[in-house]
């Protein structure tokens, strides 16, 4: 059976999110960089900005000047992956298997959904539909019998929305003009040394590597030489690796106004902590990591995280590591806009058996006791119903 992998890509992901939420974006240039420093470097930028020169990488003050028409949007680590968790809950119903490349960016296996969806290609041009439609996300899609071939195929598009669909056979073909800079191996830095053994030996293009023999080719680069000759004729067997299922849970509060007071933000943080206290036990897990990211007014994130020795799921063994996590992470005094609390590494309690037949909430310490009460009356009542002290905000 023939397989078929599509490389699916959100150029410039973010600015694609800052767009579909403002219009006035659109068909702008664009950058993503800190705003609170002139001196900070420009990370990203959109293909208007590309054609008036910029780079990234460029000093933002730089890049002022050359195009004084600039609109710059700062940083956004959790709507960044916020919006790619999103992606992957829309392709999951389409696609068995997939990988996360980065944020924006996945390989999807649609071998064998000929039956479920139609072929291959009506079933990329579909999503990349859907993305625009439903999203306002234009996307690059690239069709291959390999995560290779669809990756380049996915790169040498210029401008989303588009697909392109690389038939079995014609790998080596498409290749042969592509530059060898474009293979995803050679864009680290530790491989330096080999993209200038290639250009001493001027060998530019992917064809150029395929027309000699594999002999002469290991004789001049050695062990590398096996992995790069089956690039160059397109042959590429790695599979699309499933994401590692290691659930997380999430919760966000947002600061209006900014806030700057411990005590009231950590009020806000304890809150955070009960709700995803309360899911964990509903669920039966238990978490071992525990990350807190904080969000300040000019745009700056800060974050802070902490390895449990052993998985909990009560308040009050993750109360005092929540505070620590909070001081270590607040550290600048400007105000905070958006608190992110998110447990991971996830699994099922470890219980002790009973050894006579007692209730067992009966065995609990009393601030578990308490816990479980809480979580009976907002079931039954709404969330609204009790809360604690520290988490009511006073002025």
């Amino acid at each position: 059976m023939d397989r078929h992998i599509v490389c699916l890509q959100i150029p410039s992901f973010q600015i694609a999110l800052a767009r579909s939420a403002d219009s006035a974006l659109r068909n702008r240039p664009v950058a993503v960089a800190p705003i609170h420093t002139p001196r900070a470097l420009i990370r990203e930028l959109s293909l208007e900005a590309l054609h008036e020169g910029l780079q990234p990488g460029i000093a933002l003050e730089i890049g002022r000047l050359i195009c004084p028409g600039l609109r710059v949007i700062p940083p956004d680590s959790s709507l960044l992956h916020a919006a790619h968790h999103e992606l992957q809950q829309r392709i999951s119903g389409i696609a068995p298997t997939w990988e996360s490349i980065r944020p924006g960016s996945l390989f999807l296996d649609l071998t064998g959904t000929t039956r479920l969806f139609g072929p291959p290609i009506d079933t990329a041009t579909r999503i990349s539909r859907e993305l625009i439609d439903q999203q306002k996300w234009p996307s690059l899609i690239g069709l291959a019998g390999n995560k290779l071939v669809s990756q380049l195929a996915a790169t040498t598009l210029a401008k989303p929305p588009q697909v392109l669909s690389i038939p079995p056979g014609a790998e080596a073909s498409f290749l042969a003009p592509l530059p060898t800079l474009y293979l995803p191996g050679l864009q680290r830095s530790h491989v330096a040394r080999l993209s200038q053994r290639l250009e001493d030996l001027n060998l530019h293009t992917l064809g150029a590597i395929a027309s000699i023999s594999f002999a002469q080719l290991h004789a001049a680069l050695g062990d590398p030489a096996n992995l790069l000759h089956e690039w160059a004729l397109g042959i590429d067997s790695s599979p699309v690796h499933s994401p590692i299922t290691q659930p997380t849970i999430e919760r966000s509060a947002y600061l209006d106004p900014d806030e700057v007071d411990d005590a009231l933000v950590l009020g806000r943080l304890h809150r955070l902590l009960e709700q995803i206290c309360t899911t964990l036990r509903q669920q039966q897990r238990v978490c071992r990591l525990i990350m807190l990211t904080v969000r300040h007014s000019d745009h700056v994130e800060q974050t802070a995280q902490q390895i449990l020795t052993q998985g909990t799921y009560w308040e009050i063994d993750l109360q005092p590591v929540l505070t620590g996590l909070f001081y270590r992470s607040f550290r600048r005094r400007v105000r905070l806009t958006r608190l992110t609390l998110q447990v991971s590494r996830l699994e099922a309690p470890s219980q002790q058996l009973l050894l006579f037949d007692e209730p067992a909430a009966a065995v609990l310490p009393r601030a578990h006791r308490l816990s479980l009460a809480l979580d009976q009356i907002r079931a039954q009542f709404g969330e609204q119903a009790v809360a604690w002290g520290r988490t009511l905000r006073w002025r």
